[in-house]
């Protein structure tokens, strides 16, 4: 595999704690790539140490495309490519679907306003937002800012798109959808990385999938492969709910 982005012993602290520690993967071209781990695994701060939003790592390198960007401005690591959501869905809630989408276009394609109009569209179109160009923000639902926030992400065209934990709060039906767009946007060419706790959609979209505790690396490997690691169902469930579920499951 050649490697798009490639992260080599990254390592953060904040004081005495190693949010993250000395942690190395490769993501290919066009691959979904998971991150899974527990809550203070360290993962939404491997997201930070990639896109350098709100810092940069203290040690180790990240490189995209071959090249070094691990000390670079957020917005020239946005600008090179690499575009990312976060956890709380994000938006300018006085302001229409559309006008949201506007925004995003205009920070990360460099276009004038009245030349971002065909990104903006297609950007709605692939999120399914179409109809609701012309509402406020703040009249969508949990979902529908989820793929507003998507949507402000994916209108600069990033070759790289790091979704942090988007199916929070949502139900199953919202969830199977999610899944297809997912999917759906994979399929044009677009690598995905996803941090999400909900494994059955992790597993259902991932190609490989890299599992997190306490800042370190865990394991890596494909969905079916840890859904049978015994470390990485001790590091969810504890030792006795490991037991269990070896129990529960024959």
């Amino acid at each position: 595999m050649v490697a798009l982005l490639s992260v080599s012993k990254v390592t953060k602290k904040f004081g005495a704690l190693v949010a993250v520690d000395d942690v190395s993967f490769e993501v290919g071209e066009g691959e979904i790539y998971g991150i899974a781990g527990p809550n203070g695994a360290g993962k939404t701060t491997l997201f930070n140490l990639i896109t350098g939003i709100p810092y940069h790592a203290d040690a180790g390198e990240v490189r995209y495309r071959g090249e070094v960007i691990s000390q670079l401005l957020p917005h020239k690591i946005y600008e090179s490519g690499i575009a990312r959501t976060f956890q709380k869905e994000t938006a300018f809630d006085t302001l229409t679907v559309q006008e949201n989408v506007r925004i995003g276009a205009v920070f990360g394609t460099n276009l004038a306003v009245e030349d971002c109009g065909s990104a903006v569209e297609e950007a709605l179109d692939n999120l399914d937002l179409s109809e609701d160009r012309h509402r406020l923000a703040g009249e969508l639902s949990l979902y529908g800012k989820k793929r507003l926030m998507i949507a402000s992400a994916i209108v600069s065209n990033p070759k790289v798109l790091m979704l942090d934990e988007p199916a929070g709060g949502l139900n199953l039906t919202e969830l199977d959808e999610l899944e297809s767009l997912i999917k759906r946007l994979s399929d044009g060419a677009m690598t995905i990385i996803i941090i999400e706790h909900v494994l059955p959609l992790l597993f259902g979209v991932s190609n490989r999938v890299l599992v997190m505790d306490f800042g370190k690396r865990l394991a890596e490997d494909s969905p079916g492969a840890l859904a049978r690691d015994d470390a990485v169902i001790e590091a969810y469930l504890g030792q006795r709910g490991k037991e269990a579920f070896h129990a529960i499951s024959g």
